[in-house]
């Protein structure tokens, strides 16, 4: 009976303390949004080159001086997340009174000519032109249906724009060898896909299938020029259309 009692009053003492820490803490909470400690002061952005810190501030709605408490990051990012180049974002809280927004913005890696100018990413993602350089120094797609509509921020499934970013990434993987190759990307309907370096080097007949594997015989091919010391300037052209052959014309 005493154990019972002893235990009973353990329990009571118990919840009045958790009680009374959660009445401190509760104080605590409201001397501190009284003496505005946990306000937004300062708004760390990083990892954006196209988008301005001032522009991302300002679209993900996060103000000075709002309650830490208060913010709803959800719908900054959701706010974010709906500019075309941002291809993902991360807020976060770091109390007392900071604010991190971090930005993966979208890279395009090609222009393409229609009756507009667009910029495309490696997802084949339609951009506004960027600001902070100059799209000449992207390579282009050219000999798509001039008359085709693109709408910035979305993704294109137009399947000969979506194949030359496929063959384009591709190229990646064998750096400047290859990637310097292809400054201009050309469909033909007669040939396929073409590419070029510039006017003084031959162009490269890919053809329409099995690209990736053209790929790999056109980096050897190139290779093998670099180790005979040959100039690829002394084509006419190059074509790889052909039973996993390079023909040349001298």
């Amino acid at each position: 009976m005493q154990n019972a009692t002893q235990n009973r009053h353990q329990r009571l003492h118990a919840v009045l303390y958790m009680c009374i820490a959660a009445l401190l803490f509760a104080l605590a909470l409201i001397y501190c949004r009284y003496q505005q400690v946990f306000t937004v002061k300062e708004i760390r952005v990083s990892g954006n080159r196209e988008l301005s810190e001032k522009y991302i501030t300002r679209t993900s709605g996060i103000k000075r001086g709002a309650g830490m408490f208060d913010l709803d990051l959800g719908a900054g990012v959701k706010r974010l997340i709906e500019e075309p180049y941002i291809y993902n974002v991360f807020i976060s809280r770091q109390f007392p009174d900071i604010v991190n927004i971090h930005v993966i913005e979208r890279n395009p890696i090609v222009r393409i000519d229609l009756r507009d100018t667009y910029v495309l990413d490696a997802f084949a993602t339609v951009l506004p032109l960027p600001r902070s350089y100059s799209i000449d120094t992207l390579p282009v797609i050219k000999g798509v249906d001039p008359d085709l509509a693109l709408e910035p921020g979305r993704q294109t499934y137009h399947p000969d724009i979506r194949h030359a970013i496929n063959f384009f990434n591709y190229m990646q993987r064998y750096g400047e060898t290859i990637r310097g190759y292809c400054r201009h990307i050309t469909w033909a309907e007669d040939r396929g896909w073409i590419i070029r370096r510039n006017n003084a080097y031959p162009p490269v007949y890919l053809g329409s299938e099995q690209l990736e594997k053209r790929i790999d015989i056109l980096h050897a091919f190139i290779s093998k020029m670099k180790e005979e010391d040959r100039d690829m300037r002394n084509f006419k052209y190059v074509s790889l259309r052909f039973n996993d052959q390079v023909i040349v014309r001298d």
